[in-house]
Formats: C-alpha cells, structure tokens, sequence
C-alpha cells in the first residue's frame, strides 16, 4: 500500500487528470494507493472525484478532535464473499476465537520482549473452551487488564495515569494510541474494501451505526505491534512530554512532532502490511 500523508498548516492541494500536486511536488496517481489528510486542509469535488476515480482512497483525519472518515475509492464487487460474511454471522465464535488468539498471543509476544512473562497457554485453554461471544469478550476484557498494568509500566509516569482513556484520550500515552489506532483502522478499513469484505460485519466486535466491526476486529491482530512501535517512539525520544498539548480534558500530539514522525510511521506500515493482509486471509479461510 503506497500512502501520502499532508499535514501542513497551509498547503496548496490540487490535483490533474493524471497527479496529485501537494505545493509543487507532483505525484503521479499510480503512486499513490492512499491518501491521510490531517487537519483543515481544503480538497475540492473535483478533487475529490479523480483521485477515488483512480483507486485512491482518503483519509480525513483531526487529531486536535479526536475525528475522523473516509472516503473509498471504488470496493470490490464481490458478493459471493459479502454473503459469507453473513452466514458466518450466525455462528461468529470461530471466528472470534481465532481473532482473539492472534491478539493474546501477539500481547504476550510484545511483553515477552520487556522481558515479562503470561502464561499463554492458560489464555488459550480459556478461549477453547468459552461458547459465546460475552465469554470471549469477557476473557478479552480480563486479559487487557493484565496486559495494560504492564505496558503502563514500561513509561513514565508523566506520559499516563495507568488507564486506557479514549474519546478524548487524556494523557500523552494515550493520545498516541488512539492517535494510532484510528489511522490503522481506516488503513485496514480500505484494504478490506478492496477484497471485496464488508467492513461493518464483525465477529469479536459487534456492528454498530457506523463501526467497522471487521475492521477492529483485524486491528486487534496488530495492536501490540503499533503499542511496541508506540513505545520505541518514547524510548528514542523522537516524543516527549513536551510533544504534547491539553486542551480541556484532551491531550494531543502537536503539529511539529507528529509531522517528525510521519517517515516513522511510513516504515513501519510498510513492515506491518503483510501481517494485515495474512490476518485477512485467515479469516477469509474461515468463511
């Protein structure tokens, strides 16, 4: 997936027949699969016409409120696989089974490396054996406890307050995280429209107004990896404390220290891709 991000505070973005124009760089649509715009930036109908008309996904983001949407680019037609997806519906606890051991497993990868042990096969026993989806979801819930008391603890204290806050986050830590979150979520959002999937059909999560429910559901494969990325983010100090803003109960990145790491961000994605694709195609397998 070739992505172009822009985020400046005052930017030109234009586009021809054949280019994105960004100021007065030109880049030709057949390099560009995707594109994540930050902040107020203003893009036109037509616009906005010949970029989806060319495969081109966008991504609106607002990172100061906590928003965002996409807008798709033409999705694959394939309903053979969307009635799949339905009838798997009726009997979703295979498939959220599956989904919820990837994401333990990757947790307990994760911790592994800070050289903290869970035991694993506990974990999955307990998931063999649930019936239903509270069962799994309750088992979801528990270990994520277990897990944030962890990962909280490999940060100072100045970065959190040993929660999971979101919507709006309410510390630097957990800025980055939804921060993160929500732009893997489009990311993934798009590739599943380009199977063919039906993003909104879910089996860990429920569908809900607008949730991508199988969206989330393969965000929960990668989560570590992005929590693992978050934390080499503050190792390295590429951020600090001082990367960060309030703005009544929300804290978020500011301008300049999210544009530092958009190169960051592009490398890992790129590492992090084919783990998307293989999570898809596991569950594409079970349908």
């Amino acid at each position: 997936m070739n992505i172009v991000i822009v985020d400046k505070k005052e930017v030109n973005l234009k586009s021809t027949t054949k280019q994105l124009i960004i100021d007065t760089q030109k880049i030709p649509f057949t390099l560009i699969d995707t594109l994540i715009i930050e902040g107020k930036i203003s893009l036109n109908s037509t616009d906005i016409n010949r970029l989806t008309s060319n495969g081109i996904a966008i991504i609106l983001l607002n990172s100061k409120q906590y928003l965002s949407s996409i807008i798709s680019s033409p999705s694959s037609k394939n309903a053979n696989l969307k009635i799949a997806q339905y009838r798997a519906t009726q009997e979703p606890v295979v498939i959220a089974r599956t989904i919820l051991k990837l994401k333990i497993s990757a947790h307990i990868m994760q911790l592994k490396l800070h050289k903290i042990e869970l035991n694993k096969s506990r974990y999955m026993q307990k998931i063999d054996k649930a019936e239903s989806l509270d069962e799994l979801l309750g088992i979801e819930g528990s270990f994520s406890k277990v897990y944030f008391k962890y990962f909280f603890a490999m940060f100072s204290k100045r970065l959190h307050n040993n929660i999971r806050t979101k919507r709006p986050p309410k510390d630097p830590l957990n800025a980055v995280m939804s921060w993160l979150y929500t732009i893997f979520y489009h990311l993934i959002t798009v590739k599943l429209l380009a199977y063919g999937f039906e993003p909104n059909i879910g089996y860990l999560h429920r569908p809900f107004r607008d949730h991508n429910a199988l969206s989330s559901d393969i965000l929960e494969a990668i989560r570590a990896d992005i929590n693992q990325f978050i934390y080499t983010l503050f190792k390295n100090e590429y951020l600090t404390v001082k990367s960060f803003t309030k703005k009544g109960d929300a804290v978020y990145l500011r301008y300049e220290d999210r544009k530092n790491i958009y190169p960051l961000l592009q490398e890992f994605q790129s590492k992090i891709e084919p783990k998307i694709g293989d999570t898809i195609t596991a569950i594409r397998s079970m349908l």
